[in-house]
């Protein structure tokens, strides 16, 4: 995302937040608040003022990202700064460029905890506000940020560090001394450079500014505001965004999720609905036809019925395997040479009637096992009742249903 491409939303000198439109020269009407904003057609960058965003100017050696990044966190850590929270990362980091083998670093950490008036669920980025403005070479800047007087120092023309030195209404002496303070410790960082001059945005007395020159030693301007930095991109920027902001963001990322699959869910249900709807319209079409085709068949299926219903009454005549003599023949192959004697053969349409002795109860019960065995003879459920003994001879009586 580039900040041209992005609405602005910036803190001015009173209370009150001025609105950015993209590529606006001028900043365009003011909101009291920033949740007042509620324009969600381009994308929201909120600048910070320095009580809720501190800006930290590092020096540190040239290293890989990840071994800044860990330098850059025990430094905080060092000044008592929490960068990484349960929420997750705190601070962004930027390189604004090298002096020899060192890397010139300017951290922005959002305050812990941050202001839940500042907190607005729609942006789609927070920054210190001074990281969106020009800052003159050499100069330290004074600004008036909602009625605190905020000290800055640049590295080629863009944010290296920030803080509040006071209230605007501060006595010149106390001025004096905390530029003197802030130039000191500034240029005893290495690579720093040296402080060349002064610059007061705003509606600053040009006595007081010829005061602090006198007594600084320094050159000091006055101008209306800082120019907005043409020339920011923030495509590599990663996100920057308070707790709450990240929390409302990621609930509104569930709901529409949930939305979504709602909807998609209700489609889908709509759709089978019409599918079995569908379905269900083309089987009553293809029962009505195959009814009316059964319709239309029903006396010729009626004459096929009869006629096989006449020739399944006529099958014990006209199969052979059901032929009396037939059976009578596979009844008899099956007797053994000698034990059993055939007294009486009844064969009926569906019956056959078997009596006879043997020469004792266990040959007759395997003369029966080896009828139902027999690939003709056991088409018929067979059954044989105790056979009875007398004068040392089993007569018994075997009867076979035909299975239906």
């Amino acid at each position: 995302m580039s900040v041209s491409a992005a609405t602005l939303l910036l803190p001015a000198p009173d209370t009150a937040w001025r609105v950015w439109k993209p590529r606006a020269a001028s900043p365009g009407d003011a909101v009291d608040h920033p949740s007042s904003f509620t324009d969600t057609s381009k994308p929201l960058i909120i600048g910070l003022p320095a009580s809720a965003c501190r800006t930290l100017g590092l020096i540190l050696p040239q290293s890989d990202e990840s071994v800044l990044e860990q330098m850059i966190i025990a430094q905080l850590e060092k000044r008592g700064i929490k960068g990484m929270t349960d929420t997750g990362r705190n601070f962004r980091w930027h390189q604004l460029g090298a002096t020899g083998p060192l890397a010139v670093i300017s951290v922005d950490v959002l305050a812990d905890p941050f202001p839940d008036q500042l907190a607005v669920p729609h942006a789609a980025d927070y920054t210190a506000a001074l990281r969106l403005s020009q800052l003159p070479s050499g100069h330290l800047v004074i600004v008036e940020e909602q009625g605190d007087a905020v000290l800055a120092a640049g590295h080629q023309g863009r944010l290296f560090h920030s803080h509040i030195i006071g209230p605007m209404d501060g006595s010149t002496e106390s001025l004096v001394e905390e530029i003197n303070l802030s130039r000191l410790s500034l240029e005893a960082q290495a690579g720093f450079g040296l402080v060349t001059g002064v610059t007061l945005a705003g509606s600053w007395d040009r006595k007081l500014a010829a005061a602090l020159s006198t007594s600084l030693g320094l050159p000091v301007e006055v101008v209306p505001q800082l120019a907005k930095d043409s020339k920011l991109d923030t495509r590599d920027w990663t996100s920057l965004l308070p707790p709450a902001v990240r929390e409302a963001q990621a609930s509104a990322r569930r709901r529409a999720k949930f939305i979504r699959i709602g909807v998609l869910a209700s489609m889908a249900a709509a759709a089978l609905v019409f599918l079995g709807f569908s379905y269900l319209q083309v089987q009553e079409k293809q029962a009505a036809e195959l009814a009316a085709d059964v319709e239309k068949t029903a006396p010729a299926a009626a004459e096929v019925k009869k006629t096989a219903e006449h020739w399944k009454a006529l099958s014990p005549a006209i199969e052979q395997s059901r032929f009396l003599l037939v059976q009578l023949n596979d009844i008899t192959a099956l007797m053994p040479p000698s034990g059993i004697v055939i007294r009486r053969f009844e064969a009926k349409t569906h019956e056959i009637e078997i009596r006879g002795e043997a020469r004792d109860a266990q040959t007759a019960f395997q003369f029966l096992e080896d009828i139902k065995k027999h690939r003709n003879l056991g088409r018929y459920e067979w059954s044989m009742p105790q056979p009875s003994v007398r004068e040392k001879t089993a007569s018994f009586r075997a009867q076979g249903k035909l299975k239906s």
